[in-house]
């Protein structure tokens, strides 16, 4: 991510602040990853335990990404899970989804190379 990105990740309020620290928003890493080439996002289930409320989901993300001058189809691959445990209460009912959305924004932060940690990560 260069600072032209940086800066109008921030214009457009897709990068937040909690407590002092920065958080890229789910809106921000897409536009980023369409400025990097994106191609492709897909996610799919891992685990659902809809007994102990717990899911984990598996993303990747594909794209043509330019290195050092040249098109190199590039795919990343990352998980995300969501429990009672470890998101807020308005998400309870949709835990399914944010573990999708979870695993999908952490597949996006290594596509981008963005280091930082996205909002939808976070628990409460």
């Amino acid at each position: 991510m260069n600072k032209a990105h940086l800066e109008y990740l921030r214009k457009e309020n897709w990068i937040i602040n909690r407590k002092g620290k920065e958080f890229i928003t789910y809106a921000g890493l897409l536009w980023l990853a369409h400025q990097d080439g994106l191609i492709s996002v897909e996610s799919t289930p891992v685990h659902e335990d809809y007994e102990k409320f717990f899911f984990c989901f598996r993303a990747t993300v594909t794209g043509e990404k330019m290195i050092n001058g040249t098109k190199v189809l590039c795919t990343f691959t990352d998980e995300g899970d969501a429990s009672t445990k470890n998101v807020g209460k308005m998400i309870t009912p949709h835990l399914r989804r944010m573990a999708s959305t979870r695993a999908i924004v952490r597949a996006l932060r290594l596509y981008t190379g963005c280091g930082i940690t996205a909002s939808e990560e976070l628990g409460e």
